[in-house]
């Protein structure tokens, strides 16, 4: 299907009240106009697919197609609303947590009588004549293309306007009112046409880095020398190759993923080029490293603490500090991943914080990052006093486990229409991770009672905010530690790992 921004439409069935006939190319079976009938039932079927049904009334001077799903006690949505006079789609992003909450595009040319057609690839219903880079199935949601999300973000960082108005020509700006921010289609293609250039030449650079792999990978069988990726004068595609080839850091925003970079090319550089490694590592790695993890001790309190889109934003930024949480290689695949379509109703979207994938295995982790201000254990006990007290989990703690748990099982029955073509293992079972609460708020009791309930589950790890800074210092210490000392400083962690 894509990787879409997938919005679940809201139910208005406020605004599904006394309806007009319309006449459409879908109009059979439909009552006559000199028949009787009820207005509840003044309604036009438009269509059909696997997943529903398509309805067209009117409200006032809209017409508004309504989706309803074919499962048994199903609600309608509304997936648009077309208004004639001013030739404007509207489209409620809903499930986008974003302050934006309304896309209208103005079509001249778009028409209510031919709204619709069936999609050769999904045979579902889909909008007639989006604008490129706009999702029209109605069965998965009407939105933008997650690919071009950026173009929404920065508006939303920049501007409160809550509504984005695509233009035919002129205008642009925020209203005088500053709820709607008018832009052109043009503008908004250009970027989209920029991303797939970008995508492309990103996938140039990484064909001549990979090619450079294949011949070094036979050099001691075929008796060749070893060579670089071959870099273009292009300068855009040359920088991606260096970065791909190198973990080259240009920029203070790449220190970021500095680890990734590092834990990537290490291998090859400690085989060419033993001092390169070292000099990585004493003049940018720490000075990286110390920056992150002063970052990350300074928000675990104040009002940072509690800002679940501040710490979604700090692991998006920083993918290597999501290694961590498992013993085993991630790689960050999605961001903010739809692991099930909205319900019929508009609600019911589960969308995973982060979707991560062993690059070997190709074994799926679906993580949530909540906030260092989450409670973990109740406050008063469940059974007994004092040192023989139990105390059970907090809701802030088991609903996010639920929440991940429903999240894995969507992902795991749904996973051939979501990310067709991933080549993620769907066979077994995925897992699960929360990052959420400091252990450090716990006394003695809850702690063992937080100890004994996060290891009794099976398939989701639970990580707390302290234990993940705990982690980064050690890895800063084993990269500060001079290679005759590493060995005893292992066994130090590895004790200090088991106390924990």
């Amino acid at each position: 299907m894509g990787d879409f921004w997938v919005p679940a439409l809201p139910a208005r069935t406020d605004t599904i009240r006394e309806t007009t006939m319309l006449r459409n190319p879908f109009d059979e079976g439909l009552v006559e106009p000199d028949q009787e009938f009820d207005a509840a039932e003044a309604t036009e079927v438009e269509g059909t697919d696997v997943s529903g049904r398509l309805e067209l009334t009117s409200d006032e001077d809209e017409s508004v197609l309504t989706y309803i799903g074919n499962e048994r006690h199903a609600v309608p949505y509304e997936a648009l609303r077309y208004r004639l006079g001013e030739k404007l789609l509207r489209i409620f992003p809903s499930g986008h947590s974003g302050q934006i909450k309304e896309f209208q595009i103005e079509l001249p040319q778009w028409s209510i009588s031919t709204h619709s057609y069936e999609n050769d690839r999904f045979f579902r219903l889909q909008v007639a004549e989006l604008p490129k880079g706009f999702n029209s199935i109605y069965a998965f949601g009407l939105g933008i293309n997650k690919s071009y999300r950026g173009f929404i973000k920065e508006i939303e960082d920049q501007t409160e306007c809550t509504i984005i108005r695509f233009l035919q020509k002129g205008g642009e700006g925020a209203s005088p009112d500053g709820s709607t921010y008018r832009v052109t289609l043009e503008r908004f293609d250009r970027y989209r046409a920029a991303v797939e250039r970008n995508r492309g030449r990103g996938q140039s650079a990484v064909q001549r880095v990979n090619d450079a792999e294949a011949h070094n990978t036979f050099k001691d069988l075929l008796h060749s020398k070893n060579v670089d990726p071959k870099y273009t004068t292009h300068p855009v595609i040359r920088a991606i190759t260096e970065e791909v080839a190198t973990g080259h850091v240009t920029t203070v925003e790449d220190r970021v993923t500095l680890a990734n970079a590092v834990t990537n090319a290490a291998p090859k550089i400690a085989q060419e080029d033993p001092q390169r490694l070292v000099k990585l590592r004493d003049d940018i790695e720490l000075v990286s490293l110390d920056t992150l993890i002063a970052e990350f001790e300074s928000n675990l309190k104040g009002p940072k603490a509690n800002s679940e889109p501040h710490w979604q934003k700090f692991f998006g930024n920083n993918h290597f500090a999501l290694q961590l949480i498992l013993s085993t290689p991630l790689v960050v695949e999605k961001e903010q991943v739809t692991v099930k379509s909205q319900g019929l109703d508009g609600s019911g979207s589960r969308i995973a914080d982060f979707l991560c994938a062993n690059p070997v295995t190709r074994s799926v982790v679906l993580v949530e990052i909540k906030t260092p201000g989450a409670a973990l254990m109740r406050p008063g006990t469940y059974r007994g006093k004092d040192s023989s007290a139990v105390y059970s989990p907090h809701d802030d703690l088991g609903g996010p486990i639920a929440q991940v748990q429903s999240q894995m099982a969507s992902a795991a029955e749904y996973a051939m229409v979501l990310f067709p073509g991933s080549g993620f293992d769907t066979v077994n079972e995925l897992r699960g991770a929360v990052i959420t609460g400091r252990a450090s708020s716990l006394n003695a009791e809850q702690r063992d009672s937080f100890s004994r309930y996060r290891g009794g589950l099976s398939n989701v790890t639970v990580l707390t905010f302290d234990e993940v800074l705990e982690r980064l210092k050690h890895l800063r210490e084993a990269l500060n530690t001079p290679p005759s000392q590493k060995s005893g400083a292992a066994l130090s962690n590895d004790a200090s790992c088991i106390e924990d």
